[in-house]
Order: C-alpha cells, then sequence, then structure tokens
C-alpha cells in the first residue's frame, strides 16, 4: 500500500537551475527510450539497456546514472500503456490507431526519482540533479506523520520532482508499507450502486445524489464553451484561471462520501461494488449513444472507488466487487430478469409486484451476488435477508434518506 504527500522546499536560484536543466535531460533520455523502444517493438528494460544506455550517457552527460534509469523505466510504463491503448483502438478505427500519438515528455516535466536518487534522513531531503546533489529541509505535515510515517512499516520509496505553473518546485514523497495488516470487524454486508444521478446508493435505501455535482458540471460546461467561442486574450485567460476547478470539486465531494462510507464505527464489514472496469472498453467500441458517452465521460466513478478502498481499508473494511451484468434489470426479491420492470428511478416487478427505488433494488442485487458467490464457494457469511421477510412475503421497500447537500465540506 502507497501514501503521498507534496511538500515545497526552499531552495535557490542556483538549485532551482539545476533543477531546470535536470528536467530538460530527464526529457530527452525518455524520448530516446521511447523511440528505441517502439522502433524495436520491444517494451524490455534488459533490451533497452543494452542498446540505447551508453548513447544516452552521450547525449545526457550530466544526468546522474540513477536518474536514467528512472527515465528508462517510465518510458517502458509509458510504452506498454500506449501499446494496450493502440490495440484497443485496433479494434474500432485501425487508421486512426495508426495515426496515435507516441508518448513523449516535454523539457518541463515531473522527473521520477527512486531511493538511489532520493533520501530523507529525519527533516532533510535531499536528491540527484545535473549540477550537484541539492539539499534542502522540509516539513511534513502533522496530519501525514500521525497517520503513516510515524507507524512501523512506512518507508519512503521515492519521490516526483518538478516545477509547477507557478514555477515553485515541489516534491511528492511517496511512501509504502507491504505489510500493513488491518483487523477486520463483524459488521454487516452492504452493496452500493454508483450512477450518474445518485453518485452512491446503498443497499440500506441511503442515496448520495449529484445534484450539486451535475449542476456545477453544467455551469464549467456552458462557461468553457462561451470562452472558447469568445477567443478573446480576456477569455483565455479566464480559461486558464478556472481550469481545473470543476475537477477540484468532484474529487472533494468523492472525498467526502468515501470518508462518510468508511466512517461507519463498526456497523459494516465488506462493501461490494460493480466491476465496471470494462466501461471504458465499452464506450470505446461504440455501444452506446453519444450522449451516454459524455456522461460516462465525466462520471468519476473510478476515483471514487480508489478513494473508498484505501480509506476502508484502514478501518477493517473489505471492498469486494462482482460482475455489473444484470444488476438493474433483476428484480432483488422474485430474482427475475425483465428489462421492462424499470422505469427510470423506479423498479416495478411484472413478475412478483415489487416495487422500489430502482437504485436500492440495483444495490440488493450487487449484495446478493457476492452473498451467493461466497455460499457457493464454502466460506463462511454474516446474515443477511436475501430479499424476503421470515414469513416467505416479499420484503418491503427499504425506507432511505437523500443526502446530497449535508455532507461536510460540500458547497
Amino acid at each position: 500500500m502507497r501514501r503521498s504527500v507534496t511538500v515545497f522546499p526552499k531552495l535557490s536560484d542556483k538549485e532551482v537551475s539545476a533543477i531546470v536543466e535536470t528536467g530538460k535531460q530527464y526529457a530527452r533520455a525518455f524520448n530516446m527510450s521511447v523511440d528505441c523502444l517502439i522502433r524495436n517493438n520491444s517494451t524490455s528494460k534488459r533490451f533497452l539497456h543494452k542498446v540505447q544506455y551508453e548513447r544516452m550517457k552521450e547525449e545526457c552527460p550530466t544526468l546522474p546514472t540513477g536518474l536514467i534509469q528512472c527515465a528508462r523505466d517510465v518510458a517502458v510504463e509509458a510504452v506498454k500503456a500506449w501499446n494496450v491503448k493502440r490495440t484497443k483502438l485496433k479494434q474500432r478505427n485501425p487508421n486512426k490507431a495508426e495515426r496515435m500519438r507516441r508518448p513523449s515528455m516535454k523539457e518541463k516535466c515531473t522527473m521520477r526519482y527512486d531511493v538511489r536518487t532520493v533520501t530523507l534522513r529525519g527533516s532533510q531531503l535531499t536528491f540527484s540533479t545535473c549540477d550537484k546533489r541539492v539539499k534542502a529541509i522540509i516539513s511534513i505535515p502533522g496530519f501525514f506523520t500521525e497517520r503513516y510515517p510515524g507507524s512501523e512499516g512506512w518507508k519512503l520509496k521515492g519521490a516526483d520532482i518538478g516545477i509547477n505553473r507557478k514555477g515553485r518546485v515541489f516534491v511528492n514523497l511517496i511512501y509504502e508499507c507491504p505489510d500493513y495488516d488491518t483487523v477486520e470487524n463483524d459488521g454487516k454486508i452492504v452493496g452500493l450502486d454508483r450512477g450518474v444521478y445518485n453518485i452512491v446508493t446503498t443497499s440500506d435505501g441511503v442515496h448520495y445524489g449529484a445534484k450539486d455535482a451535475r449542476r456545477v458540471k453544467r455551469k464549467y460546461n456552458h462557461v468553457r464553451s462561451e470562452l472558447q467561442e469568445k477567443g478573446t486574450c480576456s477569455a483565455k485567460r479566464r480559461l486558464k484561471a478556472i481550469s481545473g476547478c470543476e475537477k477540484r470539486f468532484v474529487h472533494d465531494q468523492d472525498h467526502c462520501i468515501s470518508k462518510k462510507l468508511a466512517n461507519t464505527d463498526g456497523d459494516v464489514s465488506v462493501y461490494v461494488l460493480e466491476d465496471l472496469s470494462s466501461m471504458n472498453m465499452l464506450r470505446l467500441r461504440g455501444k452506446s449513444s453519444k450522449t451516454m458517452r459524455k456522461w460516462l465521460s465525466n462520471w468519476s466513478y473510478s476515483d471514487l472507488e480508489s478513494k473508498l478502498i484505501y480509506k476502508c481499508q484502514r478501518n477493517g473494511i473489505r471492498v469486494e466487487f462482482v460482475d455489473a451484468r444484470y444488476t438493474s434489470q433483476k428484480c432483488s426479491v422474485c430474482k427475475t430478469i425483465d428489462k421492462a420492470s424499470r422505469k427510470g428511478n423506479r423498479y416495478v416487478c411484472r413478475h412478483c409486484g415489487n416495487s422500489m427505488h430502482a437504485d436500492v433494488n440495483a444495490a440488493i442485487n450487487i449484495r446478493d451476488n457476492y452473498i451467493t458467490r461466497v455460499q457457493q464457494s464454502g466460506q463462511a457469511a454474516v446474515n443477511q435477508p436475501y430479499g424476503w421477510s421470515a414469513t416467505g412475503k416479499p420484503a418491503t421497500e427499504p425506507v432511505g434518506k437523500t443526502l446530497t447537500s449535508k455532507l461536510s465540506g460540500l458547497s
């Protein structure tokens, strides 16, 4: 498990100039590595080091050996990701895949450092540059040291160093704890359904609405279209000023929701989510309409998922995944799959008459699918209602509440 924190060391003008020069040579080594890998149709670090290392030393004479190897590793990872995207795109548009832009790095780049090129002893940070090793005194925020690095097992595994838009040098320290154990609690299993209109809906009937997020997205989409159409210098300055505002709002909202779900005081032991890893593949193949693809592009399901996983891990809550197929079309009571039973945000089963909110119905199906999978594998599971009451009649609709603007940190 990894955690990171960003600090801003105070450096002299000479040290900043050395970092700028290091970034230029780092980007040159990266681009040379990418060209060599694509030209030879390879993603092997050993092959790249054997063929290109001496040439990179000649082209980047003052770049430390450790940074050359870091640039090589980053280039291999970038080419692997580029090959995967290009292979997926070939299935839909081969001509566009051939014109796909290859990975490249600009001179003003963020450089990856490993434990050989960056060290932290107490509050003294040292890292390599083209001139000499820079030494700086940093102050890590108290909330981070109390939660992570101060605990046993946490080690510094590297850093990302660069210069932001304001010209300040930033250092993103990366900590890792391979033996971080959590004690699981004995709570209940809760299914979570993620959607566009409701960010999260639990199987207990609690809705975390997306009203504020949709309002903010519409606002910035309208502002961007108006400013781009105008095209003046002041409009471009305004576009630059508002860049990232929407993204930061969505990140804050996902943080608030995931934090509220993770802090359940031992009431929940497992959260069950749909496996949406193939969502981008379906959009890429053109399986949905233009409007749906636009919604999916603005849907931050992956960001919420990652935040929920690492916050639940510390509190002893497991996050599991089940198949997403037919969870919205299946009745949570009689388990009949009927696409016509769902109408908007209501699900009215045409077989047994069960009526409830469509997202709550899907969340219950997600939870029940996980319980069924655990029972079939022979593992023990906590007692959970399976959609029927003790009398053999369909269970009533869960009484839920909607949480939209009452979360702390949302506006």
